[in-house]
């Protein structure tokens, strides 16, 4: 009876701090795949290259948050995506605030600069501008993180993300991501991803 007693009590912590909804500190680490609809390419490379049938390029990404004070946190992302002879790079740097914030349930909101460089056949093209986001942040399970998103870039040729980021939790500090993202800019594009999370709390 009492070591019946003595696991439910060490337990307790372990799955409680599997509740990572409120944690900003972290960074995620992955490969990508990214799926360009015919001409979804052609406004990273200023309209002077255009594919004309669907096109998919691969690669690796990195995702850092950083709790600053209180509620506040630092937003940052970065990637790349290549095939050959094309290639398409983004950073982005942001500030955010998390308006509601519980364990298992958190609305966090960031605004700031993204920046996007594409390559081909020894051509360049470089933009950036300023996006905002939204999202929800809930627990579906003790150890499954729920990250849904909404971002709008302000590019000449803006462009709109839905995403939706799956957290495996392995306790307090390691965790296996799989996430989907929706784009539309001037045609649609589908990323996949998958990766590892490092919490820090």
């Amino acid at each position: 009876m009492k070591k019946l007693l003595l696991i439910s009590l060490l337990s307790v912590p372990a799955f409680a701090s599997s509740n990572i909804a409120n944690n900003f500190s972290y960074i995620g680490i992955g490969f990508q795949s990214a799926k360009y609809s015919s001409e979804a390419l052609s406004p990273y490379f200023n309209d002077k290259y255009s594919n004309d049938k669907k096109k998919t390029l691969g690669g690796l990404y990195i995702d850092v948050n950083a709790n600053l004070v209180d509620k506040v946190f630092f937003d940052g992302y970065a990637d790349f995506a290549t095939r050959i002879s094309s290639d398409v790079d983004t950073w982005k740097a942001g500030l955010g605030y998390a308006f509601y914030s519980t364990p298992t349930l958190s609305v966090p909101a960031s605004c700031g600069w993204v920046n996007y460089h594409a390559e081909r056949d020894s051509r360049s093209y470089s933009e950036g501008a300023g996006y905002c986001k939204v999202g929800v942040k809930t627990q579906i399970a003790n150890h499954w993180l729920l990250d849904a998103t909404y971002q709008h870039e302000f590019l000449d040729e803006s462009k709109d993300t839905l995403g939706i980021k799956n957290v495996f939790q392995f306790g307090r500090v390691f965790g296996l991501v799989a996430g989907f993202k929706y784009a539309e800019r001037i045609e649609s594009e589908i990323t996949y991803q998958l990766g590892m999370q490092f919490s820090f709390h």
